[in-house]
């Protein structure tokens, strides 16, 4: 089981028996709570197979995507929610983890499927580098890590794993904003100690001196939220500002300034 399902389901004291049924509190109350289904599937639309899906508010509820990446997760209550994939624990690669919140009243089949790329690039880490790493994807995402800042989550390879994602693709937590690029990085709940600096990719043809901001997704609340301010340099990449950056890797977001 990963280290971050572990992490999201801390709070009910899961073990790895009882995680495969309904949480007992709601066996002996009665209660029988409704379906929550969809399916979760990659860039090009095939199926993610046997990935770890929860629904959770105060406790996690779980299935596993079928063959066709189909999840039916039952004994949801009414009221706020978060799903998560944990794309680690897929049968066909090695994916993204998505997390989002949303609202669920009685039983539902999600309107889309839950998009999430395979991280295919990797590029290694040195995590106790006394100088700082300077990583560049083939896409030209530039993610500076300063030296001896980088906390890797438990368990995880010394390396950066991540993927571009195509804004009409965006996951739901992204529904509101007026997406720019959009970009994955992982080991996810690997942190940094001092921000760490991050330009995206020069084709996106904005004006140098145009304003933007990095916003980074909150696995613990599945919505995003403001991390950095940046502007296009003169070769025409957004850059986060002197002295900012990113302080985790997740899903990371890029639009115009917010005022």
């Amino acid at each position: 089981m990963s280290s971050f399902l572990l992490l999201a389901c801390t709070a009910t004291d899961l073990d790895s028996a009882s995680f495969d049924s309904a949480p007992e509190d709601t066996e002996d109350s009665g209660f029988e709570g409704f379906e929550v289904s969809g399916q979760v599937v990659d860039l090009q639309g095939e199926p993610v197979v046997n990935v770890f899906v929860t629904v959770s508010t105060e406790f996690c509820i779980p299935d596993r995507t079928a063959q066709d990446g189909s999840f039916t997760v039952g004994s949801v209550s009414a009221g706020p929610k978060r799903l998560i994939t944990y794309g680690e624990t897929a049968d066909n690669g090695l994916f993204a983890s998505v997390s989002f919140a949303f609202d669920a009243e009685q039983a539902m089949t999600l309107d889309a499927p839950v998009v999430t790329p395979e991280l295919v690039e990797r590029i290694p880490l040195v995590i106790d580098s006394a100088e700082e790493q300077v990583l560049v994807s083939a896409d030209g995402f530039e993610l500076t890590v300063p030296a001896g800042s980088l906390e890797l989550a438990p368990f995880m390879p010394e390396e950066l794993q991540l993927a571009r994602v195509p804004i009409e693709q965006a996951p739901p937590f992204a529904a509101e904003l007026e997406l720019l690029d959009l970009v994955v990085l992982h080991p996810i709940q690997s942190t940094f100690t001092s921000p760490a600096p991050l330009a995206f990719p020069a084709d996106l043809g904005l004006a140098e001196g145009t304003a933007v901001t990095l916003h980074r997704l909150n696995y613990e609340t599945g919505s995003v939220e403001p991390v950095a301010t940046g502007h296009v340099d003169a070769d025409g990449h957004p850059r986060t500002d002197e002295g900012q950056g990113i302080d985790e890797l997740t899903w990371i977001a890029l639009t115009l300034e917010i005022e």
